[in-house]
C-alpha cells in the first residue's frame, strides 16, 4: 500500500513539471467562436450596392390615371375588384345529412397573397389572387404574359385590379418594344417608343405608403398642367396657317351680333308685304 501511494506522488510530480501541463485551459466556446473567425467566408466582400426594388400593392395604383376598365367594377364580391381572382365568387349550397337535413352553408374562393417581380417595371407587385388563376400564371410563363394576353376573355377575367396592372405595364418601354416585334411579324408599321419612365415612377410612387418623393410631385404637377392645358382637337398645326387665329370674347360676340343681325334680314325679306 505504501508502494503504491509513493508510485503515485512521483507520477504527480512529474506530471507537474512537464511544460504541457501547465498551459491553462482553454474554454471550449472560445475555441469554437476562434474556428469561426478563422475560417474563410464563403462570400467575398463586395462595394456594389444591392439592386433596390420596391414592392407595390396592386389595388394603390392611381385609378384617376389609368382609363376606366371596359367592363366595370363587379357588383357581387367587391373585394374581387382589388385582385387577380378571375371567375371566382363566394358559391351558396347546402349541406345534406343523412335523414335529407339541409344547412345552409358557403364556399368562399381560395384566396392567397403573392409578389412577383416584374423586370419590365422594375419592381414588385403584391397582389391578392385565387389558386387557380395563380395556376394559370404559370401556365402562361409568367405575370407579364398573364396580363398582356390580349382575348376578351382575358380583359373580363382580370377585373379592374388586373387592368390596372395591365395598363401600367404597357407603359413600359420594354412591353412596347415587344408590341413593334408583333407588330413587324404581322406585316404592320411598329410604333415609335415613348418614354413613359416619370409616369411609371409616379405611379409606383404612389401605390407605396408613405409620401410621394419630389421626383414624383413634379411629375404630378405636370401631368396636372398638362390636363388643364387648352386641347386642340385635329392634328394640324393652325399657327401655321394664314389668317386663322383664336377667337377672342370680344371678336366672338361681334361675330354673333352680326349672325342675328343677318337672320333678322332674311326672317324680314321672308315675311309676305302686307
Amino acid at each position: 500500500m505504501a508502494f503504491r501511494l509513493s508510485a503515485t506522488r512521483s507520477i504527480l510530480s512529474q506530471a507537474s513539471q512537464c511544460p504541457l501541463a501547465r498551459r491553462p485551459t482553454i474554454s471550449p466556446l472560445l475555441t469554437h467562436a476562434a474556428t469561426i473567425i478563422a475560417a474563410p467566408r464563403g462570400r467575398a466582400f463586395s462595394t456594389t450596392p444591392v439592386a433596390q426594388t420596391k414592392t407595390v400593392k396592386a389595388h394603390r395604383l392611381p385609378s384617376d390615371l389609368i382609363p376606366p376598365y371596359p367592363y366595370g367594377e363587379r357588383r357581387l364580391y367587391k373585394q374581387s375588384n382589388r385582385g387577380l381572382y378571375g371567375s371566382a365568387r363566394i358559391r351558396y349550397g347546402n349541406i345534406v345529412a343523412g335523414r335529407g337535413n339541409r344547412t345552409r352553408r358557403t364556399w368562399r374562393p381560395n384566396v392567397h397573397v403573392k409578389a412577383f417581380y416584374v423586370a419590365a417595371l422594375g419592381a414588385r407587385i403584391k397582389t391578392r389572387l385565387t389558386l387557380r388563376v395563380l395556376k394559370t400564371i404559370r401556365r402562361e410563363g409568367g405575370l407579364e404574359n398573364y396580363l398582356l394576353k390580349s382575348k376578351p376573355a382575358r380583359i373580363k377575367e382580370l377585373g379592374p385590379g388586373g387592368w390596372n396592372m395591365r395598363w401600367l405595364l404597357m407603359q413600359s418601354q420594354a412591353v412596347q418594344r415587344r408590341f413593334n416585334e408583333e407588330r413587324v411579324a404581322l406585316g404592320m408599321p411598329p410604333k415609335e417608343v415613348e418614354d413613359r419612365d416619370d409616369m411609371i415612377r409616379f405611379a409606383l410612387d404612389y401605390a407605396t405608403p408613405g409620401p410621394l418623393s419630389a421626383r414624383s410631385k413634379e411629375t404630378l404637377e405636370a401631368l396636372r398642367e398638362a390636363f388643364h392645358r387648352a386641347l386642340i382637337l385635329g392634328d394640324e398645326d393652325f399657327a401655321g396657317l394664314e389668317g386663322v387665329e383664336e377667337l377672342s370674347d370680344e371678336e366672338e360676340a361681334r361675330l354673333l351680333q352680326q349672325l342675328d343681325e343677318t337672320d333678322a334680314a332674311e326672317a324680314a325679306q321672308k315675311q309676305p308685304q302686307l
